[in-house]
């Protein structure tokens, strides 16, 4: 036999040699199959809680005097009625007649009867509701309270933004203030300091008829 035939026989040689030893890739682990339960269903994902309502009835007009400047025009009516705990804020300013605290802001927690938070009384006289309804008010007038250390009670105009129990309340009352009004006057040491005093008050929200 001839060098030229030995050659090409023992490299087929080596290389099947080579294919029988070169290790299988690893195998690949089947996917088990879980059985379907008869009758079961996916669950479908858990339901928002309610929103909570002010009340079932909607109140009657608070009892104003009868020159009061804060009775809600004849167009409306009372859709629903809130208390409100919190503070007035203020801070100490210089004023024309000196140093005195000027009012900020209110801030307050709007309940209903069972004591549950349905809203929130912010700056600029605007209220916003769990659902995400809001208020923006401004005053168009205001009655002393009956102690001269209750904030007045006031009528504000407003208008709604969003759907929601605030949708379309267009007047809110705040009257059965107590607290919240700050000293006469404050001192040079006192100065830019934030002053919060506590008050209370009922909220009447009106809509059109």
């Amino acid at each position: 036999m001839t060098l030229t035939r030995i050659v090409p026989a023992a490299a087929a040689a080596l290389l099947l040699a080579a294919c029988a030893t070169a290790p299988s890739p690893p195998a690949v682990p089947a996917v088990p199959v879980v059985p379907a339960v008869p009758g079961s269903t996916t669950a479908p994902p858990p339901e928002a809680p309610p929103v909570p309502l002010p009340s079932a009835e909607p109140p009657p007009r608070p009892s104003l005097g009868l020159f009061s400047r804060i009775k809600a025009p004849d167009t409306v009516e009372p859709a629903f009625e809130l208390a409100a705990t919190g503070v007035q804020i203020f801070r100490c300013e210089a004023g024309k007649d000196g140093l005195h605290w000027a009012f900020q802001l209110p801030e307050a927690e709007l309940r209903n009867l069972h004591g549950q938070v349905l809203a929130h009384h912010g700056t600029g006289y605007s209220f916003e509701y769990v659902d995400g309804s809001r208020l923006l008010g401004f005053i168009v007038g205001y009655d002393s309270a009956d102690s001269s250390q209750s904030v007045p009670w006031l009528l504000l105009q407003t208008r709604s933004y969003g759907q929601g129990e605030f949708e379309k309340i267009t007047y809110v009352q705040r009257v059965d203030t107590e607290g919240g009004m700050p000293p006469p006057k404050c001192s040079a040491d006192q100065i830019n300091q934030i002053l919060r005093v506590p008050f209370s008050a009922n909220f009447v929200f009106y809509r059109p008829h």
